[in-house]
């Protein structure tokens, strides 16, 4: 777990928003310019959301997400489908929310390894109670932001199909070509993932 790291706890406010992120992100490969591609979601409504708090609030989080990507993992992203593209999009958000890279590393992908098939709501609680020693950003929540979080995170978990309504863990099976990409990137990012071992 990376303790020394301040989680940033904006994932209370968006949702994973798949196909927003898709859409930004071709606009982005498009243009090449992260300015251009935020005047876009706010003038002219590129992800179609109905409001210019919406427009600036989700779009400026799905920004902030595919910029902890590198170019080559951008334009595969954009390629991608299946798991591939559940994986990248997994990795953009672990990135960018460090309580959600510890959870998913620490708990989910260390259950699997450990032939543990579910994730059930205890293993979170359990994850908070532990976390709060060293992270008072997440200790001076209040229980209801708390858990928004909880939810959030198990949301985010279904989107990216690594869990399932009952809360069994379903590991991705990502392409050698994304193990390749994230290995130069952050090879730490594959951790996330219990079942590429077999690809390194």
């Amino acid at each position: 777990m990376r303790k020394s790291e301040k989680y940033c706890l904006s994932l209370t406010g968006a949702g994973t928003y798949r196909a927003e992120t898709l859409e930004v992100l071709h606009a982005y490969l498009e243009c090449r310019d992260w300015r251009e591609v935020r005047r876009l979601v706010v003038e002219d409504n590129l992800i179609n959301l109905n409001s210019d708090g919406n427009r600036k609030r989700i779009g400026g989080e799905i920004i902030k997400r595919l910029q902890t990507l590198a170019i080559e993992e951008l334009e595969f992203f954009d390629e991608s489908i299946d798991d591939d593209q559940s994986a990248m999009l997994w990795v953009a958000l672990c990135r960018t929310y460090p309580i959600l890279y510890s959870f998913g590393r620490d708990v989910l992908a260390s259950r699997y390894a450990n032939m543990v098939p579910d994730l059930p709501k205890t293993s979170y609680l359990a994850f908070a109670e532990e976390i709060e020693f060293d992270h008072p950003e997440y200790a001076r929540l209040t229980e209801s932001s708390k858990k928004k979080i909880e939810i959030r995170i198990f949301g985010m978990l279904r989107d990216c199909r690594l869990i399932d309504s009952a809360f069994l863990i379903t590991p991705l099976y990502p392409s050698v070509r994304f193990v390749e990409l994230v290995g130069q990137t952050s090879s730490e990012d594959l951790e996330l993932f219990p079942k590429v071992g077999a690809l390194l």
